[in-house]
């Protein structure tokens, strides 16, 4: 179960657990009111008391989203973007268009959803621009 999920069902198991404390507590003090019936005290005490086991089910689950890894190591993410260069481009063909050095992959970024050049010789750097393809 991801984190975001544990984290979600605890939220929920929070607030049933505080309306039904909530609940409880108001049925133990309407028991002692002087229209309120004697009875409404020991539901009042059953439903405190399901909220309780509620809110420790919510912290149990807070607790289990909390802990470490297995390992105790932090997971380390990778993500793979793909470059899909204009036209008929390849890679070796590529040279600065500032210096006129050749370009490689490794020279070829992503930069907010753009693929950007920055020249090796140079330092120059710009977007690839995209050419028709016909």
């Amino acid at each position: 179960m991801g984190r975001t999920l544990m984290y979600i069902g605890a939220a929920i198991l929070f607030l049933i657990g505080l309306c039904l404390v909530g609940y409880g507590a108001l049925s133990v003090v309407g028991s002692t009111s002087a229209q309120g019936n004697s009875a409404w005290m020991s539901f009042g005490i059953g439903f405190a008391c399901l909220g309780i086991f509620f809110l420790a089910g919510g912290a149990g689950l807070i607790w289990l989203g909390a802990r470490k890894t297995g390992s105790g190591e932090a997971q380390i993410i990778q993500q793979v973007l793909q470059v899909d260069l204009p036209g008929d481009t390849k890679i070796s063909q590529m040279k600065c268009q500032s210096c006129g050095g050749a370009i490689t992959s490794n020279d070829v970024k992503m930069m907010a959803g753009a693929p950007v050049v920055t020249c090796p010789y140079c330092q120059a750097t710009y977007q690839l621009t995209e050419e028709p393809k016909w």
